[in-house]
């Protein structure tokens, strides 16, 4: 009995010191908008992501792209470069990315009583890419 204790405490100890692994390829998530819809008035907006990779080194790109529901179009990336997120390559890196969107970057279609949401992907300095997450819908009124 007391080596299966024993067996145990040591599993245990194993599991409670292994790493957290992320790996190479950048993590994305959504975390949130600046405003709680589009209207005529809107001259900027952000869209806030939590980045997360296992290496380090996501200053590359970032791409995001609005979707518009009431029309069927291309999808039309914009292409931004990633922030500086300073010595930290090799280090595993949790970081929360806040993309600066102006009128010209949503404001390519008007529709009343539409909504919008965004497309984003984000690739990494060895060449890796995220996950194309798709963020919630906000509405997009425009007279």
């Amino acid at each position: 009995m007391k080596k299966i204790l024993f067996l145990f405490l040591l599993a245990g100890v194993f599991y409670a010191c292994k790493k957290d692994k992320i790996g190479t390829k950048p993590i994305l998530s959504f975390k949130g908008y600046s405003v709680d819809s589009v209207v005529t008035s809107t001259q900027l907006m952000f869209v806030t992501l939590d980045v997360q990779d296992g290496d380090g080194d996501i200053e590359d790109t970032l791409q995001i792209a609005p979707i518009y529901d009431t029309k069927i179009q291309d999808t039309f990336y914009i292409v931004r470069r990633m922030p500086e997120i300073g010595a930290n390559r090799g280090n595993s890196v949790k970081a929360e990315v806040a993309i600066r969107l102006e009128t010209q970057d949503f404001r390519t279609y008007q529709s009343p009583n539409d909504s919008i949401h965004f497309l984003v992907f984000i690739r990494d300095n060895a060449g890796n890419f995220s996950d194309t997450i798709a963020t919630p819908k906000i509405p997009y009124n425009i007279p």
